[in-house]
């Protein structure tokens, strides 16, 4: 019954685009060409595509199987800044657009042994507010000799310094490390984990590592993963220094140089955030839906503090985030352009945890823990498809309950 129920909120099925990614990579001056190439699925019924890209990348060369691209500026809201936007339109079936650009990493994303391209380091074009679109991809990565390139797909080929990725991911988390050296520890068993860190030895916080991620994945797997597990995980270490992002891609990127999850806390709370991404990634991350990502995947942390026996944690780390919310606008509607930069974390993260926390406490953890399980496994976008399966879940009463506690 749950799975019919599943499939009646679900609608049609989006429709996924295929992306290939040439790049050729050139460390000693952190620079880099790639060419972009996008294609729309046969049941995607557009017949214009806009793509935008970084205004510090250069536009080197635009193809079409339509009109000829033309590329301009606009300003973009989410970045409070100006990108290059490519504009082609299509009169035919077959819908691809083709850019080829060059560009130079900012400072945050290398150091002397890598270069991080990822989600957060702005190379790939996109679609407008489309960031997180997910797409499948094949990414092709030149490298010099001496050099070796990583990433978060599962299935890689390498050959004569070129070295082939294909998955699915979201369209910005497509993702290439590239350095002289890499160290890799791996789980035993299944699921099988992965910890890739740069440099030329493992350390013992790099084995802690692993091992906490064994059992927060082992954790959500039974609860908020039980309808759709992990079976793979890669967990990069690049030594950056610049912040911590789960991907859809079954992998998060960690920057810290100090991250010991045995002696911070803090440290294991990113952790297990990042982690939950690989579920909560789906919410559009330029309305008040983002807290479908950053709230749940910050109670979902908690949930494994719980989990792990810190109670004590669970407690202070929750009542640090309500302290947050008194004066807080509502959620539901919450425009963050409106608002002071601090503002959208009390609200999307530590307001929206809240509500969670309430919401566990009025269902009790058995059936809270299966309602995150059928919202995981349904890749929720938006936040009335998850008032729709807590009223198909837990009723007609506390779906309204939910909706008055976002409207406040």
């Amino acid at each position: 019954m749950l799975l019919v129920s599943l499939l009646w909120l679900a609608g049609p099925v989006a429709a996924v685009p295929n992306v290939s990614v040439q790049m050729r990579v050139v460390p000693a001056t952190h620079s880099f060409t790639c060419r972009y190439t996008i294609a729309l699925a046969a049941d995607d019924t557009a017949t214009t595509l806009v793509l935008n890209l970084g205004r510090q990348l250069r536009i080197e060369n635009l193809l079409s199987s339509g009109s000829t691209p033309r590329a301009t500026r606009v300003y973009y809201p989410y970045f409070d800044d100006t990108l290059q936007q490519v504009v082609a339109h299509f009169s035919g079936r077959a819908r691809m657009v083709s850019v080829t650009y060059s560009g130079t990493l900012e400072g945050r994303l290398f150091n002397d042994r890598a270069l991080v391209f990822s989600g957060h380091s702005g190379w790939l074009p996109f679609r407008p507010y489309r960031d997180y679109e997910v797409v499948n991809y094949v990414l092709e990565v030149q490298a010099p000799a001496g050099y070796q390139v990583e990433s978060a797909s599962a299935e890689a080929e390498q050959r004569a310094g070129r070295w082939t990725f294909r998955g699915r991911a979201g369209a910005i988390e497509i993702t290439a490390l590239v350095a002289r050296e890499f160290q890799q520890l791996a789980s035993a068993g299944a699921p099988r984990i992965r910890v890739v860190t740069v440099g030329p030895a493992l350390t013992r916080t790099d084995t802690m590592l692993l091992r906490k991620a064994e059992g927060i994945i082992a954790y959500y797997n039974r609860s908020i993963g039980q309808l759709d597990p992990i079976t793979r995980f890669t967990i990069l270490l690049p030594g950056t220094n610049s912040d911590a992002f789960g991907m859809l891609e079954n992998a998060t990127m960690i920057t810290y140089t100090d991250f010991d999850v045995a002696a911070d806390r803090e440290a294991l709370l990113i952790l297990a955030h990042e982690i939950s991404h690989k579920w909560w990634g789906y919410g559009n991350v330029h309305t008040y839906n983002d807290w479908l990502n950053e709230a749940f995947a910050t109670y979902s942390s908690l949930l494994y503090l719980r989990e792990a026996g810190d109670e004590a944690g669970y407690q202070a780390e929750l009542a640090k985030r309500a302290a947050t919310v008194g004066n807080a606008p509502p959620i539901r509607g919450f425009d963050y352009r409106k608002y002071p930069r601090p503002m959208y974390r009390r609200v999307v993260y530590n307001k929206g945890t809240v509500v969670l926390a309430a919401l566990h406490e009025r269902l009790g953890t058995t059936q809270f823990v299966r309602l995150l399980g059928a919202v995981a496994a349904r890749h929720v976008r938006d936040t009335d498809t998850l008032l729709a399966i807590v009223a198909q879940n837990n009723g007609q009463a506390t779906r309204d309950w939910l909706l008055a506690e976002l409207s406040r």
